[in-house]
């Protein structure tokens, strides 16, 4: 039975950072179907980046998790459990919110180019996938929020469990309220409006129809100037917005 209780706590668990790796690779499809020249650095280099984190923030909190579970009647091993699950908890959030940053300044660059406003349609299609993005941003961060004081009150005692005592433990209303509603609104959120009904089924096609080659991994070019070309190799005809968004 022990096993299963593992398994089941270690999903419940790791599950929403599955999801922030998901709203990772959303927002840089976005980015390049748009044009990565509205960002403050390239894409594909800056989600590579947060998908590492958000791989180690997964592994982090699965071994804790799972450390925790079977920590019976060893008081060290549910210490160094709690402290590497709350450690992958906040892996989770402090990245989450530095993406959420860099997104919305591309958002709001783009969404405000008069050159941009030719690919109506488009544009807005793609604001329903910025809007899921924003919410399910917020709603896991919550939640992780949640849980990481939730374990961060955990008092290993001389079983090498948690203090029973704990409000949030003795309660079943904030696992509700704070972990299963927030995860649900995003899941139904992201197959209701479907990354794959606003963005073309070929990566590195944009808005405008051209085809955007990356030249690999580069160092990080923090800063801000639109300069068509420079971060990539732009080949192809420019086709209609409607071929582009068919992956034609």
């Amino acid at each position: 039975m022990l096993s299963f209780l593992v398994v089941s706590q270690t999903f419940l668990i790791v599950t929403p950072a599955l999801l922030v790796a998901q709203g990772y690779i959303v927002v840089e499809r976005m980015m390049s179907f748009v044009g990565k020249e509205y960002g403050f650095t390239d894409h594909n280099e800056i989600t590579r980046i947060f998908l590492g984190a958000d791989v180690v923030a997964i592994l982090m909190q699965a071994i804790g998790s799972s450390l925790l579970t079977e920590a019976r009647g060893d008081l060290y091993q549910a210490k160094v459990a709690k402290k590497i699950l709350v450690a992958g908890l906040l892996l989770q959030i402090i990245p989450l919110g530095i993406y959420f940053c860099l997104a919305a300044a591309f958002d709001f660059r783009s969404s405000r180019d008069p050159a941009l406003r030719v690919y109506g349609t488009q544009m807005k299609g793609l604001r329903k996938l910025w809007i899921v993005f924003y919410v399910s941003a917020v709603l896991i961060t919550l939640r992780t929020i949640y849980r990481a004081v939730e374990f961060a009150e955990i008092a290993p005692g001389p079983r090498g469990i948690y203090d029973p005592d704990t409000y949030l433990f003795t309660h079943e209303w904030p696992l509700y309220v704070f972990d299963a509603v927030p995860i649900w609104i995003s899941i139904v959120a992201f197959s209701i409006w479907h990354p794959g009904a606003y963005l073309p089924n070929r990566n590195g096609l944009r808005i405008d129809g051209t085809y955007h080659e990356p030249q690999g991994w580069s160092l990080l070019r923090w800063y801000g100037i639109r300069k068509r070309g420079q971060r990539g190799v732009v080949t192809g005809t420019p086709a209609s917005s409607t071929m582009a968004l068919q992956g034609v």
